[in-house]
């Protein structure tokens, strides 16, 4: 009787604590899955085969079950809200692998993200993605971002971001730090997009471009030497008579008779400056941004990454 009683009350618990699972697809040389514009061709196409197809649709992968179908329900609904209100996808993937380098991570996410559809908009792909990876020993989490995400989150806001879930991630609370991670998404998204990225802009392939500003010496420089252009074309054409700058020219010479001549050295002065040179080099300036390339082609920013 007891041990009847046992069974039932762990299959109750079991049933309880039933985690959620994600849906995958099977991707072939014949149907990759991939709808975007990348070019797949023999140096991607294993990347391709080797990334997880899911539906984009669903916006939380729990493949390492660190989460349960109740609280799984809910960062969905949240992210569903996140993308509602920005305009940026939102995205959550949970696995556990090995790594002997960190950007293994950068790797996989980037192509999770880039071989399934996810990005709000065909042309640039907006969104966020947020990795954590569950090895143990290895516990690894970050934010990685595409398209016009990239001139919000750069790292002088990805880094507080971090640094703000890191606690209840350690400790295993990840709803709680999930949920800190979007307020903190939603706050610097009101706040619009980073200062110190103003000048820049997304390309076609997702990545930071600078806006091009010719430097004020060399536009100086330019409008000088076409300047000088123009006033030499015209004094060329001028005909006028030349002036004479001697005064002997306007002197009647036969009016005047010299008797002696005498050449007497005066003075002299002489002035002598210090020319100094600075021994320092290098450039001096500010920081500039850049986005990193995925597999695919396409190019995404991401965070400095957390151990736990």
């Amino acid at each position: 009787m007891k041990k009847i009683i046992f069974t039932i009350l762990l299959f109750l618990i079991s049933f309880n604590i039933c985690y959620a699972s994600t849906n995958t697809y099977e991707r072939t040389e014949d149907n990759l899955r991939v709808n975007k514009k990348w070019d797949i061709n023999y140096k991607n196409i294993n990347d391709v085969l080797e990334t997880p197809s899911v539906d984009a649709s669903e916006k939380v992968y729990d493949f390492a079950n660190i989460l349960t179908d109740e609280e799984e329900k809910e960062l969905k609904k949240l992210s569903d809200e996140f993308i509602a209100e920005t305009g940026f996808d939102l995205v959550f993937v949970f696995d556990s692998f090995s790594y002997s380098k960190d950007n293994q991570n950068e790797d996989y996410a980037a192509n999770f993200y880039d071989y399934n559809d996810f990005g709000i908009d065909d042309e640039k792909y907006s969104g966020i993605l947020f990795l954590i990876n569950e090895y143990p020993n290895q516990r690894y989490y970050n934010m990685y971002t595409f398209g016009n995400a990239q001139l919000y989150y750069q790292s002088a806001r990805t880094e507080p971001i971090l640094d703000d879930v890191y606690y209840n991630l350690y400790n295993k609370n990840y709803m709680d730090g999930l949920k800190t991670f979007i307020e903190d998404c939603y706050d610097y998204y009101e706040e619009g997009i980073q200062p110190d990225l103003k000048d820049y802009y997304i390309d076609d392939m997702g990545y930071l471009q600078k806006h091009y500003k010719p430097p004020i010496l060399i536009g100086l420089l330019v409008s000088l030497i076409v300047t000088a252009i123009t006033i030499g074309i015209l004094v060329k054409k001028n005909f006028m008579i030349a002036q004479e700058t001697k005064a002997l020219e306007y002197l009647d010479q036969n009016s005047i008779h010299y008797t002696r001549k005498l050449d007497q050295f005066i003075t002299s002065h002489t002035t002598s400056h210090y020319i100094s040179s600075s021994s320092g080099g290098g450039y001096s300036g500010g920081g500039s941004y850049h986005s990193s390339s995925g597999s695919s082609g396409g190019g995404h920013s991401s965070g400095g990454g957390r151990h736990m």
